[in-house]
């Protein structure tokens, strides 16, 4: 990607990535970063994968996640919109969540269930972070 887009300079295309890292090496330096969640139980296992997500304006279409447990994700740099919708045979009875989470905010939602999407905030760039945990 030239330095151009990366930038998100006038005229370039918007753009937004996301990755999951296993690799042990590389999460002991990334967690050096970052504190587990003081909301998440002390004994809760933490998965040896975290995911990270960035970009520009873009996002993540509405979807479910197939993880086999909870998710939290952290906000790290930029603003992030997210849309949470119940699951088809709800949608009559429960109506659909938005919230704008920012940096230093972090989301516990279980993706399993709930339909979810989301858009950064226009002109924003984007950090978050994501891990499983049970």
């Amino acid at each position: 990607m030239n330095p151009a887009r990366v930038n998100n300079e006038p005229g370039t295309k918007s753009w937004y990535v996301g990755w999951g890292n296993c690799h042990s090496e590389i999460l002991q330096q990334m967690r050096q970063y970052y504190p587990k969640p003081h909301f998440l139980p002390e004994d809760c296992e933490i998965p040896s994968k975290e995911y990270i997500f960035m970009g520009y304006d873009d996002g993540a279409t509405m979807h479910l996640d197939f993880i086999s447990r909870l998710m939290w994700q952290a906000q790290l740099k930029g603003s992030k919109k997210w849309v949470l919708k119940p699951s088809p045979e709800c949608e009559d009875i429960c109506k659909a969540i938005t919230f704008l989470v920012e940096p230093g905010d972090a989301v516990l939602v279980d993706t399993r269930v709930w339909y979810h999407g989301t858009s950064i905030v226009p002109g924003e760039f984007s950090l978050s972070i994501q891990s499983e945990y049970g």
